[in-house]
């Protein structure tokens, strides 16, 4: 099984990789650490307890999260907010599959319109997406020789917000509040059991442990 220390566990102390590093950080959460709420214990609960829907596609997520240095984690809390573990789900705006996502985005990745509601095709259009937000966040700020799955919480409720309403997000200092609302949503999840990895077949290592990132008050330091 793929576990990690909770995000409730990790709003403390200083990230060893970027504590000496000067970087010009915004640091600022998109969202405070959420509280779990009634409705959504009872959602884990329920999840939990259908491990047939919420694990089927364990391998498949760690196997494209691992092609794409991602936390598979961070992948399968995506997929329970997206879509609750339908593959065949598609929204009012035409995202489709696990991870819900757009066709004119699924082409970048080599999946047609027709194969996103495919697990492993809407997986894999997925968690290269994320990548490639992983990989402008790096960019920005200048996080050169960081692992993505080392990623500070600042940073990485900034990827989630740019999953749900575009690019943009990574550099924002205001967002919509149904943004805001959608990292809530994410955060809970990965912070909950229903994203630990039952059923992967990891063959090696498991994922790198996320470093402990931001004090208290909200800083990195």
């Amino acid at each position: 099984m793929v576990a990690a220390p909770r995000l409730s566990d990790l709003y403390a102390g200083a990230h060893p990789v970027l504590a000496a590093a000067e970087l010009p950080l915004h640091q600022q959460l998109v969202v405070p650490m959420p509280v779990r709420t009634a409705p959504y214990r009872r959602t884990f609960r329920a999840l939990l307890a259908d491990p047939d829907r919420t694990d089927r596609y364990d391998a498949l997520i760690f196997k494209y999260a691992s092609r794409n240095g991602l936390d598979a984690r961070l992948l399968k809390s995506i997929i329970a907010a997206e879509s609750e573990f339908d593959p065949r789900a598609i929204s009012p705006a035409g995202a489709r599959g696990l991870m819900q996502v757009m066709p004119r985005t699924a082409r970048h990745y080599g999946v047609r319109r027709s194969a996103l509601c495919n697990p492993e095709a809407g997986i894999r259009a997925g968690a290269g997406y994320v990548r490639t937000l992983f990989a402008a966040a790096w960019r920005d700020y200048r996080l050169k020789g960081v692992r993505y799955t080392d990623a500070p919480p600042w940073v990485l409720q900034r990827v989630i917000a740019s999953y749900h309403s575009g690019p943009r997000a990574l550099t924002g200092r205001r967002w919509h509040a149904s943004t805001r609302a959608y990292v809530r949503k994410v955060i809970l999840y990965y912070d909950s059991n229903v994203s630990d990895l039952r059923r992967a077949r990891t063959g090696g290592p498991t994922l790198p442990v996320f470093s402990r990132a931001l004090a208290p008050g909200g800083s990195l330091y």
